[in-house]
């Protein structure tokens, strides 16, 4: 738990410097911004059910596992003893409109489980990068445990960006 806060507390630091560069782009949407080679080397799987903003049920072929998404961490709403976080029940409703029902390719960094089990993944709809989509969005704050950093730089300059512009939980919470 303390290696936890530790990394997350690291991150939002970092989140808040302005000596960290942004990234170079194209576009003007970062969640599109994942190469196409990237994409192909996940593995598709179909999202059954969402249980909360970060965490959801998915099943390839017949296998059912639970997924969570790696780099961003969302509001509490479902985990027993833990209070409902401030813009948690916004997050786990647009996770379950965007997701639920919906074909995604999960690609992995160099954890596949974490120590609950879960896969840990990074979601594609499309080329849309959805873990990106919740941080850039204000659904989300940056959590990135290493070794699986491969697209911190990204989730950074994105929650930099939602801080700005005061989106989603940025707005609605108590958060620096």
């Amino acid at each position: 738990m303390l290696k936890r806060a530790l990394a997350l507390a690291v991150v939002l630091c970092a989140s808040g410097c302005s000596s960290l560069p942004a990234p170079n782009r194209a576009s003007s949407n970062p969640s599109t911004q994942q190469t196409t080679s990237s994409i192909e080397r996940g593995e598709p799987a179909t999202v059954q059910r969402v249980v909360d903003g970060d965490t959801f049920i998915a099943l390839e072929g017949t296998r059912r596992f639970r997924v969570r998404l790696n780099g961003a961490d969302t509001p509490e709403t479902v985990k027993p003893g833990a209070p409902i976080g401030c813009f948690g029940p916004e997050t786990s409703a647009y996770a379950k409109r965007v997701l639920t029902g919906r074909q995604v390719r999960l690609v992995y960094d160099v954890d596949r489980y974490d120590r609950y089990g879960r896969t840990l993944a990074y979601v594609f709809i499309g080329k849309t990068f959805f873990n990106l989509d919740l941080v850039q969005h204000g659904y989300a704050v940056v959590e990135t445990m290493p070794p699986d950093v491969a697209h911190v730089e990204d989730f950074v300059a994105a929650q930099r960006a939602a801080r700005a512009s005061r989106l989603g939980l940025w707005l609605m919470c108590a958060l620096r």
